[in-house]
């Protein structure tokens, strides 16, 4: 009799083109070894405007709700709906942050059924001002899970603090699938490269006070005024409640012309617009990762990044793929922005080092996880694992 294939289940609250980039690349590298499941609890949330995933290539793909909201559904009725999709499975990847009751429920209630699970997480220490009493009740509630699959360095030592000393921790988690966003860029704006002068400073997410745009306006504005006619535009895309004192500002800081407003774009938009910007500016006081800088990385765009993005470490390596400031320093970012227009030369040298640095950031460093938690004696797979792991250490990479 043949040995039963090991099940596994992948769970999100909602699918994005992400999560359904790091599912397709699970389910392409374990065909014919696991029965691979992607669950996605709704198509709708209050958060993201994402437009409703569709197959899942490689995996059997379960939606447990089609109309409500995540949000509009009661916590019992999602962890009941969850429960019942997976608790057959050998090994559940639990997706949904522990911040939510059901998320925390469900991985209770499964490791009593027997299932093995797996949290998947971005958080990191420096995301928020942490109380130590309920750092301590997080390590109980976190208990019941057999390991973490994380981001990077900050999210790795973050996740051991929380009582994962032995219990397993591989980073790769916050990916995107590299040549889906380089076909994307090519399938709009196809082989022709923008004049050096042409390029823009560029901007993608939520307008949001944690994302410190304000102060990325200023930055700006001051840089302006340094760099003259000679000065790149700016691309804010996305969309959100500060849009309105935004522009506003920008009217005050007498820039409104050198700023466009795209709105919220598809990922397709999104790509070809990185493709052909001069830098991503993401400088948030709180980031979990910025998964925006894997996209960037992609299409050979330099990025500006504050010390706060999670990526930080692993994607960006300081005057080498971009550059890191302080959260808030708008001279500093100023100071970024003009050294990366200062030349074209300077410029292609910042933009290759993006390109050599894009693998780091892609699905197949995901999909390596999930083997090797699959299949422990993948030797192979451990060799490169262990070479991911270097190189976005920030004393080794």
């Amino acid at each position: 009799m043949a040995d039963k294939q090991p099940t596994i289940a992948l769970i999100w609250a909602q699918f994005s083109a992400y999560h359904v980039d790091r599912l397709q690349a699970v389910g392409q590298r374990l065909a014919g070894r696991a029965r691979v499941y992607s669950v996605e609890v709704s198509s709708k949330s209050a958060v993201y405007a994402w437009a409703p995933s569709n197959e899942v290539k490689g995996t059997e793909k379960i939606r447990l709700f089609a109309d409500a909201r995540y949000e509009d559904i009661h916590f019992l009725k999602r962890w009941a709906a969850m429960f019942r999709a997976t608790r057959k499975c050998d090994t559940v990847y639990i997706g949904i942050g522990y911040n939510e009751p059901d998320a925390l429920l469900l991985g209770l209630t499964l490791r009593l059924a027997g299932v093995r699970v797996i949290m998947m997480t971005a958080s990191k220490w420096d995301d928020r001002p942490r109380r130590s009493t309920f750092e301590l009740i997080k390590m109980l509630l976190l208990s019941p899970f057999s390991a973490a699959l994380v981001g990077g360095a900050r999210q790795m030592s973050y996740v051991r603090f929380l009582g994962f000393r032995r219990r397993q921790v591989l980073p790769g988690y916050n990916t995107v699938d590299i040549e889906r966003i380089r076909l994307q860029a090519h399938s709009i704006v196809g082989e022709r490269k923008p004049a050096f002068h042409e390029r823009a400073f560029i901007y993608v997410g939520r307008f949001v006070t944690k994302k410190l745009l304000h102060h990325t306006l200023n930055a700006y504005a001051a840089y302006v005024r340094q760099a003259g006619p000679a000065s790149h535009r700016l691309e804010m895309i996305g969309s959100g409640e500060l849009e309105g004192e935004l522009r506003a500002q920008c009217d005050q800081l007498g820039i409104s012309h050198l700023v466009d407003w795209p709105g919220f774009l598809d990922a397709p938009d999104v790509a070809a617009r990185l493709a052909h910007g001069l830098a991503l500016v993401l400088v948030s006081r709180e980031e979990q990762w910025g998964l925006v800088i894997n996209e960037a990385l992609a299409v050979g765009l330099p990025v500006i990044a504050s010390a706060q993005v999670g990526a930080r470490e692993a994607l960006v390596r300081n005057l080498e793929n971009g550059f890191v400031v302080e959260p808030g320093s708008e001279d500093g970012l100023t100071r970024a922005m003009l050294t990366v227009a200062e030349s074209e030369a300077g410029w292609e040298k910042l933009s290759q080092a993006a390109q050599d640095r894009a693998w780091l950031g892609d699905t197949q460093r995901f999909a390596d996880a999930v083997e090797l938690y699959t299949f422990p004696d993948s030797t192979a797979v451990a060799e490169r694992h262990a070479r991911f792991e270097a190189a976005i250490s920030p004393l080794r990479g």
